[in-house]
């Protein structure tokens, strides 16, 4: 039976999406990447002290995009990588975004040390960067396969999928989530929903790498699996969701600081830290 991997939000993580894509258990299946490739916080936070956590962005998109590339694999597009995009074409108003979100610390891995919007942008739009700029630009922003659908953010519930705006796949989180009690909100269009963009210790009572919601035990699931990749939590990794064409779980796993673990095991600071 075929497979689908969902792959949340790596963050400027290469080294440990090297690790995610060395576990032939993962890249013997189709992958599906729910995008934000670039940005992150460089660091990780165990109580008192803060350890290392490399970016990498083009190293990143280096690695995705040959994925899809080599092995038919899907990239979709995240918040995070339309600034960049956005930022190429000349929107001041994205690149000011970009800026509240680690778009600084960004363009310093890219080569570029300035804060003049003239100047990113002419960088975007050359040699070297200019490949990565058109690859993030070709990326869709929604995937379906039968019963499977994926995105970055999720979906505005008035509307069917055909009719969904690029703002709301990329951006939208509390209205996709909940209902006006608080509730998981149920899932209109029966089908499993896979999307990344908030983090899983974010939400009550995260399910380890990732959050099912369900509004009861016949709504049909949706997963969300932004492990919180370089965001500076000490259990932030990435998170690998394995699906049948159905949508059951075949299995889950995350890597963080470089190790590859169960989605289901319980990770402790000591066991990031290595101490």
């Amino acid at each position: 039976m075929a497979e689908y991997t969902f792959i949340g939000d790596i963050h400027s993580a290469a080294d440990d999406l090297a690790v995610l894509l060395a576990d032939t258990s993962i890249t013997q299946t189709r992958l599906i990447f729910l995008g934000d490739y670039i940005d992150g916080t460089a660091g990780r936070h165990l109580g008192h002290l803060t350890q290392p956590a490399p970016l990498d962005p083009l190293g990143v998109i280096a690695q995705v995009q040959q994925r899809v590339r080599d092995y038919g694999d899907v990239a979709l597009c995240g918040n995070h990588d339309d600034f960049w995009v956005q930022t190429a074409r000349g929107d001041d108003e994205a690149a000011a975004t970009w800026v509240l979100n680690g778009g600084h610390r960004t363009w310093r891995k890219l080569g570029i040390y300035t804060s003049n919007l003239n100047t990113v942008r002419r960088a975007l739009n050359q040699e070297p960067l200019l490949a990565a700029t058109k690859f993030l630009a070709s990326l869709p922003t929604i995937w379906q396969q039968g019963h499977l659908v994926a995105m970055h953010a999720g979906v505005d519930w008035r509307w069917p999928l055909a009719q969904q705006t690029r703002d709301t796949l990329l951006w939208i989180r509390d209205d996709y989530y909940f209902d006006g009690g608080g509730q998981p909100h149920r899932n209109l269009f029966d089908r499993v929903l896979v999307t990344g963009h908030t983090p899983v210790q974010s939400f009550e009572n995260p399910q380890m790498g990732y959050v099912k919601l369900q509004a009861d035990a016949e709504d049909t699931p949706r997963y969300v699996i932004d492990g919180g990749s370089r965001s500076g939590l000490f259990d932030g990794g990435i998170c690998a969701l394995t699906l049948t064409t159905q949508g059951k779980v075949a299995r889950m796993k995350r890597v963080i600081n470089r190790k590859i673990y169960d989605g289901q095991q319980l990770v402790t600071p000591e066991m990031v830290s290595g101490s």
